[in-house]
């Protein structure tokens, strides 16, 4: 019986795989496809993934890889708006077909059980009992943990009969790489570039070979109405936008068929399924390709899952207790995309394409820094306001005498959310709430309750607002 059995040799699986070996646990890793293959994909390492890189040791690996190093961004509407902004960090462009097969390698050698050309086809067990998974070929494996990154959508998805695929999923996404015919209109080097058309948007990077890989994303109705093909719907769903029409007639295609998808779900699709197996990377939860950042999200996702599992296999933890620990720290959760929307790639790209819009891009584009007329940064953002503890400290303590409350804040927009109170010691706890009430109430929110510091302060709560904390004396 293995350790952890894992479904799915791509990013979040083998970085997985890696991981839980190296703590010398065995682990099985399966992938459908037979390396090297094709995956769609935007292959745009962002700044982001490199510690992850660096933590399974395989950075200066992608980088010998060829991996073309991007450095800005440009992102167009079909109205004509652009804006464009170096990134915050040096981003990489690497093929899935070389990057899965680098990363399935480097889970080899960390001692799991490697297995590509192997398709799961059911799941059976719970975690109590432990797992078996069937393949394609008949054969059966046994697990205590099973995990599931076979990406977007599986076989394995309709016979765990997770709750998503009943649901709407109105996208569709293609893939091809291109090479220039006409340099001078083609990709410029260093560059990624999101193109914005009614219904959709394509991101355009160059790989480690020289080609640009262009992958979009739109509604399903564009493909139906433009005959059904991806050519057809180049031709007239992306021709709507100028500036891709400019880059894609500069290009012609060199791959052979289009990679695709349809059913596309930007929903959590939730950490578990069945008995208890585990969900990690786009399997979970896909964030929209806008972001930049989901192959760093697989990554980080992978690395989270580490210690709860270790402590499961351990019996550090029960079943019910790994459960609790695995959603809270890796589910697919708002803050956790949070944190991939707020990515290096996200701040550079996302507020431009929002709404895709041209009075959002122009509005961006009119924040304009001191150097060639780009955008900077800091220059499209808003003046830092001084926190509210610097903001009191600057204010002085505030002196309440009997039940005059001098100085208190005079409007709720304050965001007052609690005061750090010094209550007398011969002042009760009710009394001093009763104190402060009547002169307060009026002008911000009600009180909450009192909390008790072991320096004799107490802690004046509201039921709205931000926190602030400030220093009151009574006299």
């Amino acid at each position: 019986m293995y350790d952890a059995i894992i479904i799915g040799g791509g990013l979040a699986g083998s970085t997985l795989a890696a991981h839980l070996a190296r703590a010398g646990r065995s682990v099985l890793l399966l992938e459908k496809r037979r390396l090297p293959a094709d995956k769609l994909c935007g292959e745009f390492l962002s700044p982001e993934v490199t510690s992850s890189l660096r933590t399974l040791g395989v950075l200066e690996e992608v980088r010998s890889a060829g991996a073309h190093p991007i450095r800005r961004a440009r992102i167009t509407s079909a109205g004509g708006a652009s804006f464009e902004s170096a990134l915050p960090g040096t981003a990489l462009g690497l093929s899935r077909r070389r990057l899965d097969t680098l990363l399935f390698e480097n889970a080899r050698r960390a001692g799991a059980d490697a297995r590509d050309g192997t398709k799961a086809r059911a799941v059976e067990g719970t975690l109590g009992d432990g797992f078996s998974v069937k393949t394609g070929a008949g054969e059966r494996f046994a697990g205590r943990l099973v995990f599931g990154a076979y990406g977007r959508r599986g076989v394995l998805d309709r016979t765990l009969e997770r709750p998503f695929l009943d649901e709407d999923a109105p996208l569709v996404a293609f893939k091809a790489h291109y090479q220039a015919t006409r340099s001078a209109e083609a990709l410029p080097d260093g560059a990624i570039e999101v193109h914005t058309f009614p219904g959709g948007y394509c991101g355009l990077a160059r790989i480690e070979t020289g080609a640009v890989n262009a992958c979009w994303i739109a509604r399903t109705s564009l493909l139906k109405d433009a005959g059904g093909t991806p050519e057809a719907m180049a031709d007239e769903a992306l021709a709507q936008n100028p500036a891709l029409a400019e880059r894609m007639n500069a290009m012609k295609r060199t791959s052979g068929d289009f990679e695709a998808t349809s059913q596309v779900t930007l929903q959590t699709k939730g950490a578990f399924a069945g008995g208890g197996v585990c969900m990690v990377g786009d399997t979970a939860g896909m964030i929209a390709p806008l972001c930049g950042d989901g192959m760093a999200m697989a990554m980080r996702a992978a690395e989270l899952a580490v210690e709860p599992a270790g402590a499961f296999l351990e019996g550090r933890h029960s079943a019910e207790a790994f459960r609790s620990a695995y959603e809270r720290k890796c589910a697919p959760s708002a803050g956790f995309r949070r944190w991939a929307a707020g990515s290096s790639a996200a701040r550079a790209a996302g507020k431009a394409v929002r709404g895709c819009t041209p009075r959002v891009l122009a509005r961006l584009r009119s924040r304009r820094g001191s150097e060639g007329g780009v955008p900077s940064r800091c220059a499209s953002k808003r003046p830092k306001r001084p926190s509210a503890n610097r903001r009191d400290a600057a204010r002085g303590p505030v002196e309440a005498k009997g039940h005059a409350l001098c100085g208190a804040p005079q409007k709720a927009k304050d965001d007052v959310r609690g005061l750090n109170v010094r209550r007398p010691p011969s002042v009760s706890k009710r009394s001093f709430a009763d104190l402060l009430k009547p002169p307060f109430q009026q002008k911000t929110p009600q009180l909450k309750g009192l909390g008790r510091f072991g320096d004799g302060r107490v802690s004046v709560s509201h039921r709205m607002g931000y926190v602030s904390r400030r220093q009151v004396r009574v006299e």
